[in-house]
């Protein structure tokens, strides 16, 4: 016999699961986890009420609640596909990556024949660069649904990534074929076409996507470039504007502004906005510099003098700073001042200059920003590793900077050999933790791609087997750590070394694993925008658009550096260390203080050949030959064969 008590129970489940419903479809989402609270304490062991939360909680932002929430449902559902899809959405936006792969798969067997879970697999590994991996999976998603638009679009952007473009024009052709209202499908048609050159053809699409919704920012931002292409500065000048109004925290529309005003002699109106885009983002030097210039024109020799101070505090070898402030100086017969930064912009002009020209003669061209604007370009080419582009003397051959160092496992646990072409360093403090693990299982700084490649050979289960007892938790623990961060499970992995930093013992190791996953992380945030995250839970209505972001999007390296100098302190002779500082320092463009953190590097470890190397690439950057071909002679003396391709180059003479 049923009682009373266990009908009512049955019947607020049921109410509240329907309440909870209805208040997900009206996108009322606070509401609706209050209604799945209630149906879950009713009947705590239906997978339901579980799973419908963790949807609203996603769509609150709350992912790490939804990931709970459809753990349970799994747990209490093992065969439900959708939540394992589902958790595997909310694990890429936490950036637990193998973590999303692994959901997906399990989604697949269970249920191999849906075409969402192709795109959403194919959505992480774009996340991951693996583009080939990813177009294999949007190929899946239409073999099963030949009319789904959003796989014809991503695999139309993976392409456009591989640089094969007029088969990402065909793929995006047919995502707007089989959906004629998607925004994105027309925009980034347009986008494309005006990468290729077909402004017209652009402008068409950019049109259609504005009648579809005509309060998307990024629209007209992307037709005012097409306007550019055509000629038409007035029509950009008036689509930029309308960015701004839709989203007033622009600064990157703010800035292209100002330099069409000024092109167009409006000094006022681009003196208004620089300051607006320092406003947003006071870190911008090219704003401070160009404000600088504008008020130059405007002849305000004293707040041109305040900009170009503020260049020269933000990066100090900022060469055309130093000139025009100099010139300003003079104007304003501060001629012991003027001296001052003349000789300073002679003395950096002296250091960067491969050609024959005297000094003297560059002295005007490095004052002007558009000319300054192309010494930035070359530097950007040097820091991203693509050295081939930009600078002749590094044509024809692939010279880029040894990657960072990480403490990991450097011998397969089943065996006692060094892996293959695995670089592994060694000090006391390895020694000591190595005094933690038994049998085969041995720490070292080994270089962070060659902990991808290791990784799958060491299991948990092996891996805990070889730790002492007394030491098993937090071993155990730095150990998951770096899986996790091996498989891109990034936000798992750096939970635990933020828990271990305050252990004495993994403390140093996991500051310095811990530097470089937020290294790599801010990397994959900075390819982020090449696509837009189409995949999402909720599927009563498209994803609303993404604002354009509010800076000039620069690299910010500094969750990474401060782990570092942390560890710097905790640890002032690890080189390793230093070595990984000097890196990030090179990728800032901050190539003075890069070589002395190099050199501290070698001074604590001379045999130290990677950091001769990376610092001799620093050296030949800045013109100094000499001293770079010392280095890459240290470097090949210690094992770096990649030396003496370079000294072939630039040695021999």
């Amino acid at each position: 016999m049923i009682s009373g008590t266990a009908i009512k129970a049955q019947v607020n489940h049921r109410h509240f699961v329907f309440a909870g419903r209805v208040s997900l479809s009206e996108d009322r989402f606070v509401e609706a986890v209050r209604s799945f609270n209630t149906a879950i304490q009713t009947k705590p062991d239906h997978f339901e009420a579980w799973f419908l939360r963790g949807i609203a909680k996603y769509n609150l932002g709350d992912f790490r609640g939804a990931a709970e929430d459809f753990s349970e449902t799994i747990r209490l559902h093992p065969l439900y596909a959708r939540a394992y899809h589902y958790r595997g959405i909310v694990n890429d936006r936490l950036s637990n990556y193998f973590d999303a792969k692994a959901d997906f798969t399990r989604a697949m067997e269970i249920d191999p024949y849906n075409a969402d879970l192709y795109v959403a697999f194919g959505a992480t590994r774009m996340q991951l660069n693996e583009l080939e991996a990813a177009i294999a999976d949007y190929d899946m998603a239409l073999l099963i649904n030949p009319n789904l638009s959003y796989a014809w679009l991503n695999r139309g952007i993976a392409k456009r990534m591989l640089n094969r473009k007029e088969e990402a024009l065909a793929d995006m052709s047919k995502a707007i074929y089989h959906d004629h209202f998607s925004v994105d499908a027309w925009l980034k048609r347009g986008m494309l076409r005006a990468e290729m050159e077909d402004a017209t053809a652009a402008m068409e699409d950019f049109g259609q996507a504005l009648r579809i919704d005509d309060k998307n920012p990024l629209i007209y931002f992307q037709r005012a470039i097409a306007f550019l292409q055509l000629g038409d500065t007035l029509s950009a000048l008036n689509d930029y504007e309308m960015v701004n109004v839709l989203d007033n925290r622009n600064a990157l529309t703010y800035y292209n502004r100002a330099l069409l005003h000024g092109l167009r002699g409006e000094l006022e109106e681009a003196r208004i906005l620089y300051e607006e885009v320092v406003k947003i983002n006071p870190q911008n030097i090219y704003s401070h510099f160009n404000l600088g210039i504008v008020n130059y024109q405007m002849k305000k020799p004293a707040d041109a003098i305040e900009n170009f101070s503020k260049v020269i505090d933000l990066y100090p070898a900022f060469v055309g700073a130093w000139i025009n402030r100099s010139l300003m100086k003079k104007e304003l017969k501060d001629e012991k001042g003027s001296k001052s930064d003349y000789d300073r912009a002679m003395a950096i002009i002296e250091a960067i200059n491969t050609e024959d020209e005297q000094p003297e003669t560059l002295f005007a061209r490095y004052a002007d920003s558009s000319y300054f604007d192309k010494i930035i370009s070359l530097e950007s080419d040097f820091v991203s590793g693509n050295m081939a582009q930009g600078r002749p003397q590094f044509q024809n051959i692939d010279i880029k900077p040894f990657g960072n160092f990480i403490v990991w496992i450097a011998n397969d646990p089943l065996e006692t050999e060094k892996l293959p072409e695995q670089k592994k360093y060694s000090d006391l403090y390895i020694s000591m933790l190595n005094t933690l693990t038994s049998g085969s299982l041995n720490f070292g700084y080994v270089m962070y791609p060659s902990m991808l490649d290791a990784t799958e050979s060491v299991s948990e289960e092996v891996s805990v087997q070889k730790i002492n007892a007394q030491s098993d938790e937090i071993v155990k623990r730095f150990i998951k750590a770096g899986i996790n961060q091996s498989r891109s499970n990034f936000n798992l992995a750096r939970q635990d070394y933020e828990l271990l930093k305050s252990n004495p013992l993994l403390a140093p190791a996991s500051l310095l694993n811990l530097g470089v996953l937020l290294f790599e992380l801010e990397e994959l945030r900075l390819s982020d925008d090449r696509y837009d995250r189409t995949i999402t839970i909720s599927s009563q209505k498209a994803p609303e658009p993404v604002a354009l972001n509010p800076s000039l999007r620069e690299p910010d390296y500094t969750n990474a550096l401060s782990a570092l100098e942390n560890l710097v302190k905790l640890q002032p002779d690890n080189a390793i260390a230093f070595y990984n500082l000097a890196n990030l320092k090179l990728l800032q463009g901050n190539y003075h203080r890069a070589i002395d953190d190099y050199s501290e590097a070698i001074r604590i470890e001379p045999a130290f050949g990677e950091a001769y190397y990376n610092r001799s690439l620093t050296l030949l950057y800045l013109g100094e030959n000499k001293l770079a071909c010392a280095d890459l002679s240290k470097a090949g003396q210690h094992g770096i064969t990649e030396a003496y391709v370079v000294i072939r180059k630039y040695c021999g003479k």
